[in-house]
């Protein structure tokens, strides 16, 4: 067979495949179909249906079900104190050596009265200049007896009518700061007044008591209130080392 009369064999069964595929489709009211005459055209999977579960029983739901740890009551109160520690510490401060103040020496100190007040009553005294480093307060008072009685009447007229009381006498001294009238110190006799106990001997007599100040270098002025109740007389000494004579 001839080139020519191959390439009219082969222009034929294009026709011919055309007019199948495409013509005939579309004269029918078809789509045409394009696919390759060997290619398979896959079919699809199904789905699958899942398949319900059946429910356990109630003894089967026990042994699969986790353990539920136990609740632990909280203890009450014993009333017992607990120790607490810490979770961080700081630094230990370290003790001071020195016994005494640095102005006050381990000696026994030789004092010189610097003022004196003498009286009865109370009130608020002059303003006095204190330049020294240490300067100590000496007070004694001279209480009413703490009981006592007495007649009212005449005997001789019938049964006197006697009067009893008892007395509760006080001291007290504010050091006041002139400067601006501010309270320093409130002072009041150590271990009270106690005219009866102190009658018993000098061991049980605790006067002059003294009151001791650290001025440092400052240097300040001051003035006292004193406030006496029941008091038949007071003292006040302002004492000073006599080893500040000549340096203040």
């Amino acid at each position: 067979m001839e080139k020519r009369d191959t390439a009219i064999l082969i222009a034929a069964l294009v026709i011919v495949m055309v007019m199948a595929v495409v013509v005939k489709p579309i004269l029918t009211g078809e789509a045409p179909d394009l696919s390759l005459p060997f290619q398979a055209t896959p079919t699809p999977t199904p789905t699958p249906v899942p398949t319900a579960i059946p429910e356990l029983p109630d003894w089967a739901k026990e042994m699969n079900s986790p353990p539920t740890a136990a609740t632990t009551p909280s203890p009450t109160w014993s009333g017992q104190s607990q120790s607490l520690g810490f979770v961080s510490t700081g630094s230990v401060v370290e003790t001071p050596t020195f016994t005494h103040l640095p102005e006050v020496t381990q000696e026994k100190e030789n004092l010189l009265p610097y003022a004196t007040i003498q009286s009865e009553g109370g009130g608020i005294t002059q303003s006095i200049l204190m330049p020294f480093p240490y300067w100590e307060l000496h007070y004694t008072v001279n209480p009413w007896d703490t009981a006592f009685s007495g007649t009212t009447s005449n005997k001789e007229a019938g049964q006197a009518d006697f009067l009893g009381s008892e007395v509760f006498p006080s001291f007290i001294i504010e050091v006041r700061d002139a400067s601006d009238n501010s309270l320093v110190r409130t002072i009041v006799p150590e271990g009270g007044i106690q005219a009866e106990l102190w009658k018993k001997g000098e061991e049980y007599d605790p006067r002059p008591w003294v009151e001791k100040f650290y001025e440092g270098t400052t240097s300040r002025t001051y003035y006292f209130v004193i406030k006496p109740h029941m008091i038949r007389s007071y003292s006040l000494k302002v004492m000073v080392p006599d080893r500040y004579l000549g340096k203040f």
